[in-house]
């Protein structure tokens, strides 16, 4: 499969793996790793990115990945952006650094995540949230 087939079928098992869902803003949350991946420079994270939440918050695991084509390396690179239970949120930053390709999934996840024009309301969660964030993007930019 070339790298267009891939990320053709990333987009749909994304789609179908994120139905139903909705952010927090009550959009269809296919939209974010769409967002995301369009921020993405290189093909292999613009495929990372559809799929860059799917094991995490969907029934689809490695293993359908590895049945459906996809090569280690985007594997790979999924799981580095996906938390781990028993992580700190600084672990998984500094986790997702250490490869080129969760990197910049990972500062355009940020970055979608930062946008304030998606909230419905500015919360001192959500400003928390928005530092927390600032401070991993900073991290990951130095990297």
């Amino acid at each position: 499969m070339n790298k267009k087939e891939l990320y053709d079928k990333a987009l749909q098992i994304a789609i179908k793996a994120h139905e139903g869902q909705k952010d927090k803003s009550g959009r269809n949350y296919i939209m974010h790793p769409i967002r995301v991946s369009e921020r993405c420079k290189t093909i292999d994270a613009k495929i990372v990115a559809l799929l860059h939440d799917t094991i995490e918050d969907t029934d689809v695991t490695e293993d359908y990945l590895k049945t459906e084509g996809f090569p280690q390396e985007i594997i790979d690179a999924i799981k580095l952006v996906t938390r781990k239970e028993d992580e700190t949120y600084q672990q998984f930053i500094e986790r997702a650094a250490n490869n080129a390709i969760s990197r910049e999934v990972k500062i355009a996840d940020l970055e979608d995540n930062m946008d304030i024009r998606r909230l419905t309301e500015i919360s001192d969660k959500s400003v928390e949230r928005l530092r927390k964030y600032l401070a991993a993007w900073h991290y990951l930019q130095k990297q």
